[in-house]
């Protein structure tokens, strides 16, 4: 089987997002399937496209990075180029949201070259005009299948190209902590709570954050926050800490290995604006930690409010407060709720997403 994966994504050299193709990819290789990507090309190539090439996968990068190769690229259509050269049984397009890869799709579509699609969010305040709703409605339909990581993010998208997609489904992605994790309950005099999240304050909300911290009850309380993550508003948010005062949060900066996180958190906070299905709240309730998150996207699916962790009812420092007044509440006990919320998550999300994404694909072909 001649397999292609196309990531959409063009904001950063790798996410989350990336995640589910490229292991995939992977294990096609490892089983004998001809490989091809195509990927945004960027200076600090990251190291699994790399590994990928050395593991026998045929590696596109896409440039534009000079003004010949943007005229190029009006004048002939890479995504073309590409299908041509790869000649694909199978196109998978892997999307950060639920539009950046239409033209993959188009693309797939005109060269008459089944493909599936994978959204990866759905962002609520991106509406596409008249004239994407219905190329999108068409691509969409077009798919093998159309895949979402949360029944919520299916929801808008057919809401936004106003069609039902027969062909949709919901996949998880791969997480970072192992399945059976079993972390002893953090031994601290004060309560500490994690917020794992890019440090993009529009998505992530951590402006949201900073404005419940900043009350005089928070700060008084025996409750500390670090942030765990790097991004592109590292600087703003260090400097508005610093400017409010919040001696209560501190910056942990990127921690590769989540166990390490969890080792000392007692739980979770997740203040997003827009989520697909966070990958956090997955890893956290994996190890047994309870969960204070918005009611963006996937959050409600993973989550029983109260049960096995607080949901907030908007997306609004008011809402996040109320969720963590509730908390705080019970903080005696979250170890329980934790615990809940370990066997809860694991009747949600396989051992294995990966192997069933790839026994998914292989149904198709």
């Amino acid at each position: 089987m001649r397999i292609a994966f196309i990531s959409a994504m063009s904001g950063a050299p790798w996410g989350g997002s990336e995640e589910l193709w490229s292991r995939a990819a992977f294990l096609f290789l490892k089983r004998g399937h001809t490989v091809a990507s195509s990927t945004k090309y960027w200076p600090i190539e990251p190291h699994q496209i790399a590994q990928l090439r050395t593991n026998g996968a045929s590696v596109n990068l896409r440039r534009t990075d000079t003004i010949v190769r943007r005229i190029v690229s009006r004048l002939r259509d890479p995504a073309e180029d590409f299908l041509k050269l790869s000649r694909p049984d199978l196109v998978v397009i892997s999307q950060g949201a639920n539009s950046d890869g239409l033209p993959w799709m188009e693309a797939c579509a005109r060269a008459n070259v089944p493909y599936v699609s994978i959204a990866h969010n759905a962002p609520p305040w991106c509406w596409p005009v008249d004239e994407i709703a219905e190329r999108l409605r068409a691509a969409y339909l077009g798919a093998r299948k159309a895949l979402f990581v949360s029944h919520e993010n299916l929801a808008l998208t057919e809401r936004q190209i106003v069609a039902k997609l027969p062909n949709a489904e919901v996949v998880r992605n791969p997480f970072n902590v192992p399945y059976d994790a079993s972390l002893q309950w953090p031994d601290k005099d004060y309560i500490q709570v994690a917020c794992v999240a890019r440090l993009d304050t529009y998505s992530k909300g951590h402006d949201i954050l900073f404005d419940v911290m900043s009350e005089t009850k928070w700060r008084e309380r025996n409750l500390r926050v670090a942030l765990y993550g790097r991004g592109p508003n590292e600087r703003t948010l260090r400097e508005e800490c610093t400017a409010r005062a919040l001696t209560a949060v501190e910056f942990a900066g990127f921690v590769p290995d989540p166990l390490h996180i969890w080792r000392s958190a007692h739980c979770l906070i997740l203040p997003s604006r827009a989520e697909g299905l966070p990958l956090v709240v997955v890893e956290a309730m994996l190890c047994a930690r309870p969960c204070i998150v918005s009611n963006a996207a996937g959050n409600p699916e993973l989550l029983e409010d109260n049960i096995t962790g607080f949901i907030a009812r908007t997306t609004t420092p008011a809402g996040l407060d109320e969720a963590l007044e509730r908390a705080w509440a019970l903080r005696h006990q979250w170890q329980d709720i934790g615990k809940r919320a370990a066997l809860a998550v694991r009747e949600m999300v396989p051992s294995d997403p990966v192997q069933v994404f790839v026994d998914l694909l292989l149904s198709l072909a």
